[in-house]
């Protein structure tokens, strides 16, 4: 679902997102106020959000949709571009960032992760976190999924069963186990721990 106050920005929205094939816009509304209620009619997986509106703060609008609508995942496409204002989003609830300078694929992938539950930062945006290479060379592992493949590992990671993943990304519990397979192929994940750990390094998934 999009939230936007411009028709034409929610409408290239749209077309871009259907255009993926796998992506489903199930609404979208102007005002900001009106999204828990249509997020609740319509039981959205992921809310889109374009900042700013008007001149209300971004973690303020961020916060509040959050708590108003807690069945869906929350994406925001911001202009900001510090890392601390938009870690300031995730603190805030929302489930990952976009900014201005986000390519088309970008958006796709933002809201295929973030509808998995995965945390989705921009990557075009340099988090304050020092150079890892050890968490590089997880990183390159991870780009020889396939989004699908990425999907089911981070659902795995979550702890949602095949049944539930498969009822969640439209594919049989069978294709779930299929998916496993090629990961544990490719990336020698054996158990549930496994995934959380690669999800946790890599910053797909918080834990308390």
């Amino acid at each position: 679902m999009l939230v936007d106050d411009h028709a034409l920005v929610r409408a290239g929205i749209r077309a871009l997102l259907q255009s993926a094939g796998e992506v489903n816009v199930v609404g979208d509304v102007a005002d900001v106020c009106d999204a828990p209620a249509l997020v609740r009619q319509t039981q959205a997986q992921v809310l889109i959000v374009v900042r700013p509106f008007g001149g209300e703060d971004c973690a303020t609008v961020t916060r509040m949709l959050a708590s108003a609508a807690v069945s869906t995942n929350l994406l925001v496409l911001t202009m900001l571009s510090a890392a601390s204002a938009l870690e300031g989003l995730l603190a805030a609830g929302a489930r990952g960032y976009l900014t201005r300078s986000a390519a088309s694929r970008d958006l796709i992938d933002a809201v295929r992760m973030v509808a998995a539950g995965a945390t989705y930062r921009c990557p075009q945006v340099a988090t304050p976190r020092t150079a890892d290479p050890v968490l590089d060379v997880e990183r390159r592992r991870f780009e020889k999924l396939t989004d699908r493949e990425r999907e089911v590992l981070v659902c795995t990671a979550h702890g949602f069963s095949a049944p539930e993943i498969g009822a969640r990304l439209s594919i049989s519990a069978k294709t779930v186990d299929t998916y496993k397979q090629r990961i544990h192929e490719k990336l020698g994940l054996h158990h549930r721990t496994d995934y959380v750990r690669m999800a946790v390094r890599l910053h797909l998934m918080e834990i308390a």
